[in-house]
């Protein structure tokens, strides 16, 4: 496997502990979920307009609203997994009920000046869906969870009263129970540290990781329209972040020796994240004829400020050592969780979009149906994290992490196509597909989302309702540990994930 480059933990203390690449990532590599209607075209929605998923994609759109519209569009996502973790396979699941979409537009129709409509919108989306259950396992003679502590202590040179207590959500723990033992010299001096796990004779490692939570936007937009020819808009958007993960890993000796010093180790962590923040999207919808429309949609990174909190707790069996030996951080921190706040910059994202609309050669002025197509340009690299605090050991910490970043990531795009046809009465049949490409400059990690969805939508003068399935392929990686002295080792996850979306909409 190509070698993946990480940061050195920098500077650890009583209340600061690492942030992973995938925390950045977390918020930029996802299949955004939206309106039924827009889910069921694949989300190419970028030059269409009339639908709500318009504040969240190209706000242009909002200038086809002529009158208002209210929409609700929960969801339902059943999700399973299976893992590949150095050859041995395992799978979970995981299913959940969510609000989706729901907004308001008010529109004016009337014509003044040059401007032909204009309308103003309030929509909440839930764009991404966080719950998961993550549980892979497999045998280990290469590597091992400890080593990353051994690697924080020794590059920062810590000393044993440091090893004690300031690292007291991982290191500390390990060191207190002797998972991070010393080594002596010829004096029986301390010359430095050395990890109890057998690594060479191997080690049976599980991880089991449940998450929660979702990725919302609340959205201010405005969309006007010159001459049913040139739409123009921009909204607000608020983003708001609930994540939770409960983490459980275990690494037990596959020896069976009871003479070894090893009999096993486990860590629980849990984890907690809130994020508000800030951002804006712009977009441009050209009709050069009736049938064609071109789109362009900017949307600027999001600045999310999140407070995270975080706890851990950790057992160690060293046999005939010093037995077993339990430690947890509510013990060296008054029983506190621990504390960080950051800031991240999301990516920008800019989006190229063209429909074209056909009809029945005797009707031509009735279109029966178009086909639309969005191009997405995401900077996955341009993910940046901000320290909140002026002291250099966090801003230099962040450097370090803003360059682990750029070193693992690229940029890349992501493609969906939509279409929509009108059948007999007020009935119209969808289908659409989207192709999210890998974020990672390792071309050995096989990493993707493919949507491919359907659904169909019934329409009166007052009322529509829309029912949507759409059905997503994931392939990831997921890490269990991540070290700097060798080849990291990972879980090839191939996921699926299905989900059906109801939209019931007012207009008046």
């Amino acid at each position: 496997m190509k070698r993946i480059f990480l940061l050195i933990l920098l500077g650890s203390s009583l209340t600061m502990y690492a942030q992973d690449p995938e925390d950045g990532l977390r918020l930029s590599w996802f299949a955004p979920m939206g309106t039924a209607r827009s889910n069921a075209l694949g989300g190419a929605m970028g030059s269409l307009g009339g639908d709500l998923s318009s504040n969240h994609i190209n706000p242009a759109g909002l200038g086809f609203y002529k009158s208002g519209e209210l929409l609700f569009a929960p969801n339902f996502t059943s999700q399973t997994n299976n893992f590949n973790y150095l050859g041995y396979k395992s799978g979970s699941s995981n299913s959940k009920a969510n609000m989706g979409t729901f907004g308001i537009v008010f529109a004016d129709g009337r014509k003044k000046n040059n401007w032909t409509s204009a309308a103003f919108s309030i929509t909440f989306n839930q764009i991404a869906d966080y719950n998961n259950h993550t549980s892979f396992s497999g045998n280990n003679n290469f590597s091992s969870y400890s080593e990353k502590y051994l690697e924080e202590l020794i590059h920062d040179n810590a000393d044993t009263l440091a090893a004690l207590n300031n690292y007291i959500f991982g290191s500390s723990l390990a060191f207190r129970t002797y998972l991070i033992d010393t080594t002596a010299g010829p004096n029986g001096g301390v010359t430095g540290y050395q990890s109890l796990v057998p690594i060479s004779t191997g080690v049976n490692q599980i991880y089991d990781a449940t998450t929660s939570g979702s990725y919302n936007e609340l959205a201010f937009g405005w969309g006007g329209n010159i001459e049913d020819k040139l739409y123009l808009g921009a909204s607000i958007i608020m983003p708001m972040i609930n994540y939770n993960r409960s983490l459980y890993y275990s690494e037990t000796d596959l020896t069976n020796n009871p003479n070894n010093e090893f009999g096993g180790f486990s860590i629980n962590e849990n984890f907690s994240s809130r994020g508000w923040g800030l951002g804006a999207k712009f977009g441009i919808i050209y009709k050069p004829v009736s049938y064609l429309r071109l789109g362009f949609a900017l949307h600027t990174p999001q600045l999310i400020t999140f407070r995270d909190a975080i706890s851990a707790s950790m057992t160690t069996n060293t046999e005939k050592y010093a037995g077993v030996q339990s430690a947890s951080s509510g013990d060296l921190n008054d029983g506190y969780a621990g504390i960080r706040e950051y800031t991240i910059a999301t990516p920008t994202k800019a989006t190229i979009s063209t429909s074209y609309f056909f009809a029945a050669p005797n009707k031509p002025s009735q279109p029966l149906g178009f086909i639309s197509a969005d191009i997405e340009f995401v900077n996955y690299a341009g993910t940046h994290f901000y320290a909140n605090t002026y002291d250099q050991s966090s801003t230099d910490y962040y450097h370090a992490v803003n360059a682990t970043v750029k070193a693992i990531y690229k940029n890349n795009v992501n493609i969906k196509i939509g279409s929509e046809l009108k059948l007999n009465g007020n009935w119209m049949l969808r289908g659409g597909t989207a192709y999210y490409g890998s974020p990672y400059q390792d071309e050995t990690i096989k990493a993707s989302h493919w949507n491919i969805s359907g659904g169909i939508g019934y329409r009166t003068n007052r009322h529509f309702i829309d029912f949507t399935i759409v059905n997503t392929a994931v392939k990831d990686a997921i890490f269990p540990y991540r070290l700097n002295d060798k080849p990291n080792t990972y879980a090839s996850l191939t996921g699926n994930r299905l989900m059906f979306n109801i939209g019931y909409g007012i207009r008046f």
